[in-house]
């Protein structure tokens, strides 16, 4: 406690600098308006672009024969397969930093 007491008015401005400082990053993060409904209007180009490429994405394999179908399904998971076989462990990847 005599630790304390001693630095008492330092640890009492040091907590007080805190304080200021975190109020005033809360409240400069906000930015202005014209920044959010930039924001906003680039996040729902992004959210149209990407149903956009579903529905691409949906037609084509609309389109494919089912054969093509089975093809399609059958090399997605021979490629997950091939993928997490040729993953480094986790051990490996942190202590040893050499390319394969």
């Amino acid at each position: 406690m005599r630790i304390i007491g001693k630095n008492r008015k330092l640890l009492t401005v040091l907590l007080l600098a805190v304080l200021l400082l975190s109020i005033q990053t809360i409240s400069g993060c906000r930015g202005s308006k014209g920044q959010r409904s930039a924001y906003k209007a680039q996040k729902e180009a992004v959210k149209e672009d990407k149903k956009e490429h579903e529905e691409i994405l949906k037609t084509h394999y609309d389109r494919q024969s089912d054969y093509t179908k089975q093809m399609m399904k059958d090399m997605k998971k021979e490629n997950k397969r091939i993928k997490k076989s040729k993953k480094r462990s986790l051990w490996d990847r942190l202590f040893n930093n050499k390319c394969r």
